[in-house]
């Protein structure tokens, strides 16, 4: 993939054509070498696209920049070659929500100014979402309000056992909106209601059983099972694990009378496409399959 291409995926095609192709060459080293923003780290780590929020002073409390920059890394991301992506957090947490400042202007937004806001939060969940890459999150410290989105748009998620979860909106006078379509196709929904009704402050042994996060454990446990993680998609083919993971959010949206053709195409491209033609044959060969 060219320069032009990478730059075009990240960020829009009308927006790529005011670059020049300095600017798109320092790009592609800002992606491969690993990129800081003011609020997010970035680094293509060789088939991992990592993301870490880096604002640990205040916790990675989220604010408008932040926002803006996190939906970025996540363009980044698929633009990148990349055949994964890790979240994590910076500092003490993972990500304490909202931040202060940022709620208090709030206050003074108008209906219209609050609905724009709003949908640039909705953005960079959804950034995250329609990704056709897993994305493989780490956890920890505190992991409170809109950071759940972030949580439930993660393929698989580890957590450390002291973490601690809440929805905190409507202890606060709000409303976990725009993070509810993406709780609720992760956790089961009856345990999404208590827990966003009651703003109850739970623990990664809950957060487990309600299949918001796969795995608990301390810092050496949860290390190891991330990098098993890592290593398992790292076996995985590349346009296998892409087509994988459109296959499973159209499944969500489907019908059950839908399923049927859209199961049956999409098995039958991947049969015949060179990557499935080749894994075919390492399975009849009985070979390990190699990627690489």
């Amino acid at each position: 993939m060219g320069l032009e291409s990478i730059h075009e995926q990240a960020l829009g095609a009308k927006e790529a054509r005011r670059i020049s192709h300095v600017d798109l060459a320092k790009l592609y080293c800002f992606v491969k070498k690993g990129g800081n923003l003011d609020f997010v780290k970035t680094k293509l780590e060789g088939s991992r696209f990592e993301i870490a929020l880096n604002r640990p002073e205040k916790r990675n409390a989220f604010h408008p920049e932040m926002i803006k920059e996190i939906t970025q890394s996540f363009r980044e991301a698929g633009a990148s070659g990349a055949k994964y992506v890790y979240l994590y957090g910076e500092g003490k947490s993972f990500c304490s929500g909202g931040d202060l400042e940022w709620m208090k202007s709030m206050k003074d937004y108008s209906l219209s100014e609050n609905r724009q806001d709003s949908e640039e939060l909705f953005d960079m969940f959804q950034a995250g979402y329609e990704l056709d890459l897993p994305i493989i999150g780490k956890v920890h410290g505190h992991v409170m309000g809109g950071a759940l989105g972030l949580v439930s748009i993660c393929d698989v998620v580890a957590a450390e056992l002291q973490t601690l979860f809440c929805f905190s909106e409507v202890k606060w006078g709000l409303v976990p909106a725009v993070i509810s379509p993406f709780v609720t196709r992760k956790m089961h929904k009856s345990r999404a209601d208590q827990l966003m009704l009651t703003a109850k402050v739970f623990s990664s042994e809950e957060a487990l059983e309600s299949g918001l996060i796969h795995f608990k454990g301390d810092a050496p446990q949860m290390n190891h099972f991330l990098e098993e993680q890592f290593q398992l998609l790292d076996q995985a083919a590349p346009e296998a694990l892409k087509a994988t993971k459109n296959l499973l959010k159209r499944v969500e949206n489907f019908d059950v009378f839908s399923l049927k053709q859209a199961t049956a195409q999409v098995i039958a491209e991947r049969r015949v496409s060179p990557e499935g033609q080749k894994g075919l044959q390492f399975f009849i060969d009985k070979q390990k399959p190699q990627w690489n």
